[in-house]
């Protein structure tokens, strides 16, 4: 994922004036949108991310360092975003299977989000506000043909508590497997891959099994007796062995053996993780599929499919975020003075200013995990553009509106979608690996 991203900023780069970095303190300063009255709310506001808490794990914020707290609730936080049918009425696209459906109703179009681009909402003292902006959205409009082809029946939710996303590195998410068994067998050394069809059925079909309420009931009770730290405690179901472990950095495992392999998973705030070594990510289990929000670009949501990750943000979903308010951050200021970059620390997310006053755009929120910011030089007549380096290595690139480049921004499925059957005549879905 590192090298393709980073191929990708090398191309673009290439015809790129040298880039200039600087640095300055500044007070915050909350930035309106000019100084008209709002206009009132719509019907329906934006969905609100809360980042006032890094992702779990990010730097080394493990469950262990945490105090005490009461279990937590049984349904996780989700918010909706109100996926749309399709005009025709073809297929309805229901929310998703943890809880209540989503009503079926008509995404507003762009234009009814009047006012800023918060909706209407007002951030609550001592909170600042930014919009997100989707790396890899699809055109507005239509439910998804390429995941309707897969069988995806249902989106979930977006994750709406940032601390509740698992976001450990790779030396904190794995552990050492047990070899034997509970009477002293030898148990299964082949470790089932998702990626893989044939172990993607096996895996699909004992997940859902056990994601569903009295599963969950057994599992709040095994974390909360089950507390001894590198201990393999061993339970039996009918037709399999499993087993409950804790590991150092207090993350609750449960480990399935079916037939001649295994798989683990770790269970976390009311949710069933699977770690994508391949790609360094941590998908949570929904509805017969693993989806990944991600937590450097905490509005996106993507499906794994065979080792893909395909983006599942409409263009027009409004998405905002939350923090506290604070004066612990750095601000980088573009060469021309138009545009400035706030780095907050703590989780290194970077938010976008304009510096016009009254400003053209509400904040925006760019990326979380940033180790630096670099602006394009001007001078020259060219556009401005913004290089954010994560720390992870890879890249993400802006223009001055905050807008994301990179792969995936036109997607071709919404014109295959609305083409009366699902696709063009003669097209071929393109099976692109979109790697954020």
């Amino acid at each position: 994922m590192t090298m393709m991203r980073a191929t990708i900023l090398g191309l673009l780069l290439a015809g790129l004036p040298p880039l200039c970095a600087q640095g300055a303190q500044h007070a915050w300063g909350g930035v309106q949108s000019g100084g008209a009255p709002r206009q009132a709310a719509p019907a329906r506001q934006p969905l609100v991310i809360n980042m006032g808490r890094p992702s779990s794990g990010y730097a080394r914020n493990f469950p262990s360092q945490q105090r005490a707290q009461a279990a937590p609730a049984a349904r996780p936080s989700w918010g909706h975003v109100n996926w749309s049918a399709s005009v025709s009425g073809r297929g309805a696209m229901p929310g998703r299977s943890y809880g209540a459906a989503q009503p079926r109703t008509a995404r507003p179009s762009a234009s009814s989000w009047a006012g800023s681009a918060f909706g209407g909402l007002r951030p609550a003292a001592g909170t600042r506000m930014a919009v997100a902006r989707h790396h890899h959205p699809y055109t507005q409009g239509y439910v998804r043909h390429k995941l309707r082809t897969l069988g995806v029946t249902a989106e979930p939710s977006l994750i709406t508590d940032r601390s509740e996303m698992l976001h450990t590195d790779a030396a904190h998410s794995t552990i050492r497997y047990p070899t034997r068994g509970p009477q002293g067998a030898a148990l299964p050394t082949r470790r089932l891959n998702p990626a893989q069809a044939s172990d993607a059925a096996l895996v699909r079909a004992h997940m859902g099994r056990v994601d569903d309420p009295g599963w969950r009931a057994n599992v709040e009770s095994y974390n909360s007796i089950e507390n001894r730290p590198g201990h393999y405690y061993w339970h039996k179901d009918n037709g399999f062995n499993y087993c409950h472990y804790l590991d150092a950095s207090g993350y609750q495992w449960y480990g399935w053996y079916l037939g001649d392999g295994f798989f683990w998973t770790r269970d976390f705030n009311g949710r069933w993780w699977w770690y994508d070594q391949a790609d360094a990510r941590w998908d949570f289990y929904n509805d017969n599929f693993w989806w990944w929000q991600d937590p450097d670009h905490v509005g996106d949501l993507y499906c794994y499919n065979d080792g893909a990750y395909i983006p599942v943000n409409s263009a027009e979903d409004q998405i905002v975020v939350s923090q506290p308010d604070t004066t612990d951050y750095q601000t980088f200021t573009s060469p021309d003075g138009s545009r400035e970059v706030k780095l907050v620390a703590g989780g290194s997310d970077a938010f976008l200013y304009d510096t016009a006053v009254p400003p053209s755009f509400d904040p925006v929120y760019l990326a979380s995990g940033v180790q630096s910011v670099q602006f394009s030089d001007t001078s020259n007549g060219r556009p401005l553009e913004i290089v954010l380096r994560l720390d992870d290595g890879s890249f993400d690139l802006f223009d001055a509106q905050g807008q994301a480049y990179g792969p995936g921004n036109n997607d071709t499925d919404a014109a295959n979608y609305e083409s009366g059957d699902g696709s063009a005549p003669g097209d071929t879905i393109p099976s692109q690996p979109v790697n954020p």
